[in-house]
């Protein structure tokens, strides 16, 4: 095969061939073994990221990170444990890296060369629609949030929080077309008879006839379902608009997920009914909850001042005092506590935007999540609502 190669040109290399195979090439039980440090991850459970406000810029640092002490569990016998709190020394660079995403895990080492210790962050990168927008608080305008209740015979209610520390008239809404009413009522009794007509006759030649009428029917309904749930989110938008006008504004709707399950089988409550059910399904709140975002944004709302939130136990809790009440007669409110009696619907749009201005206060509280689309939006979007601190 090469007739111009002798056999020590071969043999050379041959010999090359053997010594990098023994230099680079060695099984991994001839090699020394190679000093790995190992990684001990903290799950997100166990710490604590906090950032201190400027004004209490004096201490040792303004960012901490609380970590569970649980070294001497063991010796101890204790499920109970108490922080460690580390001061962190961190720059503007690992602030906005830090926004980036959710952070999953934490990791300490120790560098031996500079004789510290650095705090590793491992995250779960956001998708760039929830990223932080720059904040612009120069408004001039005094601050409002509105509160909305989606319901079944109403269709929705919206209480308005201003600066007053009084509700009137003017902060007090309620989407309501009772033409809806009745076409929604003749259309339940229009499928409810087809479909009992389709039961009775199983066994004549009819039922195909009856049943193909019955999907036109529904297709029918449907149309006519859609028409009038464009037609409420055109009124709740351009009141919205109005509003926007006079006001910094904020919108938060309550998203009404499970309410078809009830409240369970504990003692004294029941689940919901068939009949409750029925006039739950009248409505699509996932179709009128992304028709009303859409329309905000196209008309110029920044994303964070849409705000979906799980509305669950604000209708059965006082606006007031916060205390849960029952309801005497239906569409109405009486907490024995405090005396108050209030609608229903305006007392669960209200705790909604209560509710909404009450995680602001939180001290450990960094990011708020709209709860239908999954975003997170930072806590600095909201400064201007702490002037409403005196709803809570």
């Amino acid at each position: 095969m090469f007739p111009y190669c002798s056999h020590d040109e071969f043999q050379e290399c041959r010999d090359i061939a053997v010594q990098l195979y023994e230099q680079g090439y060695r099984p991994e039980a001839t090699r020394p073994p190679k000093k790995r440090p190992r990684r001990q991850l903290i799950n997100k459970n166990r710490f604590i990221l906090t950032n201190l406000p400027k004004e209490k810029n004096n201490s040792i640092s303004r960012w901490w990170v609380g970590i569970r002490d649980s070294l001497d569990t063991w010796k101890r016998k204790t499920r109970y444990h108490q922080r460690l709190w580390l001061p962190l020394e961190m720059s503007t660079f690992h602030q906005k890296e830090l926004k980036k995403g959710q952070i999953k895990s934490l990791e300490l080492r120790y560098k031996r060369s500079t004789s510290e210790w650095w705090v590793y962050f491992q995250l779960e990168v956001l998708p760039p629609s929830s990223f932080p927008c720059p904040v612009d608080n120069s408004s001039s305008l005094p601050p409002a949030v509105l509160g909305i209740d989606l319901g079944i015979n109403i269709p929705a209610a919206g209480v308005l929080l201003t600066p007053k520390r009084k509700l009137t008239i003017k902060e007090i809404k309620f989407w309501h077309t009772k033409q809806w009413n009745r076409i929604n009522h003749r259309y339940k009794l229009k499928l409810s008879r087809l479909q009992r007509k389709g039961a009775l006759n199983d066994q004549s030649g009819k039922k195909h006839q009856i049943y193909r009428f019955l999907g036109y029917l529904r297709r029918r309904y449907r149309n006519v379902k859609r028409s009038y749930i464009h037609q409420f989110v055109r009124d709740v938008v351009q009141t919205i608009e109005t509003y926007a006008q006079m006001y910094d504004f904020f919108v938060v709707v309550g998203y009404p997920k499970n309410v078809r399950k009830g409240k369970g089988k504990e003692k004294g409550k029941e689940k919901s009914t068939r009949y409750f059910r029925r006039k739950l399904h009248q409505w699509n709140y996932a179709l009128v909850l992304s028709l009303l975002r859409r329309a905000l944004i196209l008309r110029g709302f920044a994303p964070h001042r849409i705000l979906i939130i799980d509305e669950r136990g604000t209708s059965s809790h006082c606006s007031r005092c916060g205390k849960e009440v029952s309801r005497p007669v239906r569409g109405l409110v009486h907490c024995p506590f405090c005396n108050y009696t209030y609608h229903s619907d305006l007392t669960g749009a209200r705790n909604i935007a209560r509710k909404f201005l009450s995680h602001l206060f939180r001290p450990r509280a960094t990011t708020i999540a709209d709860y239908f689309t999954g975003q997170k939006f930072s806590l600095t979007h909201y400064t201007v609502c702490r002037g409403l601190s005196h709803w809570l």
